[in-house]
């Protein structure tokens, strides 16, 4: 008896011990195997991406297709997934460049609800439209990460002999070797570069040098033959992170229709199938899908850089545009791999998807007013109005000396405004040349913040060129 008293006792001290150790365990460790604690989640590698994307197809019954769609300059295998079998084609595009990580894990999480999800919405949306992506076109880039792709001059060179001694083309990096693949493509969809066309430049079409364009082209172009259109295009981009002009607050999305120059340009004449109002239409979409999808405000969703110049023909989103798809830009603030894994930014990418994916399904699209899209909030300057948006927020913030100085400056701005509607350009250069020596006068007197002044200094020389 003895000594079943004392097993039982040494029973009870060994059960006290293990229960007063595991005290000491931090729990992260217990559940690690279970869950990431979301503080120390980061983008996924290329090798995590695919096993997801095959976990994804595994489970979707069918539904979602993964294949290999090419391979990089670089020999890298580019993936592609499908879902839906809607006549109408939505071809999303993510990591363009390398630097540049969101879009495929919003992509995945849409591939993922859409291929296991039995609600009538994901049903009415695999009944209604064919979504395809390219989740991650620059995988090499992404690995370092670049914006540029990994393809040497010299590897060009031995890919096409015949451009032997042809100057570089100019989204070439040298320094990072690679290239620019968002300058890379072409309106003709059949073009083979040429040494006469390089080295070329921002206002003119691509060339579709590297592996990773013609990829994302053929892909356009199967589709094309498919269906018989591509209805929209969606390229998921970041950029920096400014404020926008009338409140300060931090843009937390920027969002594009294609950037082909003035509306009244004759540039583009030959290409009839180009309808921007239909881009405006869908980038509307987007952005009202991140506005009425999110659970709290979301007061930073604008508009990207629209100059009325701005003309970049050689962008995939410009090249599919002027062959009659709708095409959509989302800009991302921050970089990789100075901005780190960002759930909520995820999140908002994937909202403005499916506002574009919602509207599609339901046929809402085209009831849609692509003006209003022209209403959101911007965070540059293409007009007098826009610099008072600017010159009103820098006073709340006490920027200037003295509230009379910004008021001369708003005067100015206001008869500047006038001048602007008359289109009398003799008086808009004539007026902002003088804007610019009273801006000139406050900052030598200390009458204006630094910041302020920049701002407002270099909108002006903006519309001095268009005006000059």
């Amino acid at each position: 008896m003895e000594a079943i008293r004392i097993k039982d006792i040494w029973k009870k001290l060994m059960c006290v011990s293990v229960i007063f150790l595991l005290m000491f365990i931090p729990v992260s460790e217990i559940s690690a195997e279970n869950e990431q604690n979301p503080a120390e989640r980061d983008w996924m590698t290329n090798e995590e991406f695919l096993q997801k994307l095959d976990e994804i197809a595994e489970s979707s019954s069918g539904r979602v297709e993964v294949d290999v769609a090419g391979h990089s300059s670089q020999g890298t295998e580019i993936i592609s997934a499908r879902v839906g079998t809607g006549d109408q084609v939505l071809l999303i595009n993510g990591s363009i460049h390398g630097n540049e990580k969101s879009g495929g894990e919003a992509l995945v999480e849409i591939f993922d609800f859409l291929g296991t999800s039995d609600s009538s919405f994901a049903q009415s949306v695999r009944d209604e439209i064919t979504l395809v992506a390219i989740p991650r076109l620059n995988v090499d880039g992404l690995e370092i990460p670049q914006r540029q792709n990994i393809f040497p001059w010299d590897e060009v060179v031995a890919t096409y002999p015949h451009l032997e001694g042809a100057d570089p083309a100019w989204n070439y990096n040298e320094r990072n070797r690679g290239f620019d693949i968002n300058r890379d493509f072409n309106a003709d969809l059949d073009y083979e570069v040429v040494a006469e066309d390089l080295p070329g430049n921002t206002l003119e079409f691509g060339f579709f040098i590297t592996k990773e364009a013609q990829l994302l082209r053929d892909l356009y172009v199967d589709l094309q033959n498919e269906f018989g259109e591509v209805e929209a295009f969606v390229d998921l981009h970041h950029m920096g992170t400014p404020v926008t002009n009338k409140t300060g607050e931090e843009v937390t999305i920027a969002i594009d229709y294609p950037p082909l120059g003035p509306d009244d340009s004759s540039k583009y004449d030959d290409y009839p199938k180009l309808d921007q109002d239909k881009s405006k239409r869908y980038s509307l979409a987007a952005a009202l899908g991140v506005m009425e999808r999110s659970d709290n405000e979301e007061p930073g969703v604008s508009q990207y850089i629209h100059f009325q110049e701005r003309d970049y023909p050689g962008q995939a989103r410009s090249s599919f545009a002027l062959n009659g798809t709708a095409t959509v830009l989302f800009e991302m603030p921050g970089q990789q791999p100075q901005v780190g894994y960002d759930q909520e930014l995820i999140d908002r990418v994937e909202n403005g998807l499916w506002g574009i994916i919602s509207h599609m399904a339901d046929g809402s699209i085209d009831d849609l007013n692509g003006d209003d899209f022209l209403e959101l909030p911007r965070y540059w300057t293409d007009s007098v109005t826009d610099m008072r948006d600017v010159l009103e927020r820098f006073t709340e913030e006490g920027q200037f000396e003295n509230t009379s100085d910004a008021r001369l400056l708003d005067n100015q701005l206001t008869a500047l405004e006038n001048y602007e509607k008359e289109e009398n350009s003799e008086k808009m250069v004539k007026h902002l040349q003088g804007f610019k020596v009273v801006l000139d006068d406050q900052l030598e007197k200390e009458l204006i913040e630094r910041e302020a002044y920049n701002r407002l200094n270099n909108d002006t020389s903006t519309l001095l060129d268009r005006w000059n």
